[in-house]
């Protein structure tokens, strides 16, 4: 729906029901978080006309449950924010207890945080138009919420705030809310934006990752068919036996020894969840980090001759690309770098790999060198039913 001359953040005042601005009635929703066919959190709240009251439970990495309180100024921004965060009792090895309050007049914050080892309670600086957070990144779907209430009453396409979290040490987090037409808003998160739908009546409807590389989805549902307390019980019970969810993308190390160089690979695992994964969630002809989280590092203590190209000993980055006939490694001499960091000018070649299609699906994403006859190797990497490789061989004596 494209953007017409009242269609500025100012109509989601719009969408503040009389009867709740008057405090007649309270509105309760309930959403469910996915990556891929995989719940990562449940939330519940209740907005009335001078608080939000909520909880969720995310399973990342392990199951937690949090209830938060937030306390609305007069003019709508939140006061303040009080958020107690548990680990089931289904799951003794868990993390302790944290009690945390925030609370912002004008451009000062004060923390209490509450924890095993004491109360510490510290002050700082922060911006106009500062939102306390739960901790939940990148906000709790009724802060989210909260956010594009504030950026209606302020008006205009795009409303610039800032994002305060319990553990914030060196201040809030800048970021904006921005008008995607007269049924949605958005949210950067980590400069991508985090797309939220809205009803008739300005609630959300449901929010998409799909543009940033968390890649999640968030539904709205009936709060009847949700218990809170059950789902944080089975979720920690599974934490406990080793079933749990763990980080989405697991740091992996691999080394190898391909006659006479040793080669080192670091990079994070995503996993397929039920997802689409080449020309779906690895699009095509887009360059892709390979892996997840920080750029995948490889690194060569001798010179190599991989797929016809000699390549120096020394630390690289490795980025590939996709079409439905072919795939390309790209070596970049960039190196410590976040995996949306490519830049091709720091290409150092561009090489060609080979595909086959498996038999069995590969459910995490894998990088493996292994070794062939006459003292080479290849480089491979699979994930969900292809397999890319690509020869490596030592150069010179």
């Amino acid at each position: 729906m494209s953007i017409g001359s009242r269609s500025t953040l100012s109509l989601l005042l719009l969408w503040t029901p009389l009867a709740v601005a008057c405090g007649e009635r309270t509105d309760t929703r309930a959403y469910v978080e996915m990556l891929g066919v995989d719940t990562t959190a449940v939330e519940v709240f209740t907005r009335s006309a001078d608080r939000i009251d909520g909880a969720f439970v995310m399973r990342i990495p392990v199951t937690r449950l949090a209830r938060y309180t937030a306390h609305l100024a007069p003019d709508g921004s939140v006061r303040r924010l009080e958020v107690i965060w548990t680990t089931p009792e289904e799951n003794p090895e868990g993390p302790p207890t944290q009690h945390s309050t925030i609370e912002i007049v004008g451009d000062s914050a004060t923390f209490e945080v509450e924890e095993d080892l004491g109360v510490e309670t510290r002050q700082m600086e922060v911006p106009t138009n500062t939102l306390p957070s739960t901790g939940k990144v990148p906000l709790s779907v009724g802060l989210f919420e909260q956010a594009a209430r504030q950026a209606g009453a302020a008006g205009g396409e795009r409303w610039e705030f800032a994002i305060l979290r319990p553990s914030s040490r060196r201040g809030a987090a800048p970021n904006a809310i921005e008008a995607r037409g007269a049924d949605s808003v958005s949210m950067e998160f980590f400069g991508n934006p985090m797309i939220a739908a809205l009803d008739t009546e300005g609630r959300i409807l449901g929010i998409t990752g799909r543009e940033t590389t968390m890649k999640v989805e968030i539904q709205r549902v009936d709060p009847a068919e949700l218990d809170l307390e059950a789902l944080a019980a089975e979720f920690a019970a599974r934490d406990a036996r080793g079933e749990g969810f763990g980080q989405a993308s697991p740091q992996e190390s691999v080394t190898a020894s391909v006659d006479s160089a040793t080669l080192e690979v670091e990079y994070s695992r995503p996993s397929k969840r039920g997802r689409e994964i080449f020309g779906g969630l690895v699009p095509w002809n887009e360059v892709w980090r390979t892996g997840a989280n920080a750029a995948t590092h490889f690194a060569t203590d001798h010179d190599l001759v991989i797929g016809g190209e000699l390549v120096p000993a020394g630390t690289y980055t490795l980025w590939t690309t996709y079409t439905p006939e072919s795939a390309e490694l790209i070596i970049s001499s960039l190196t410590q770098i976040w995996g949306t960091a490519y830049d091709p000018a720091g290409d150092f070649v561009r090489i060609p790999m080979a595909r086959e299609q498996l038999l069995e699906t590969v459910e995490r994403f894998t990088i493996e060198v292994e070794l062939t006859d006459g003292g080479g190797g290849v480089l491979a990497l699979s994930w969900d039913t292809s397999r890319f490789t690509v020869p490596i061989e030592v150069s010179g004596p």
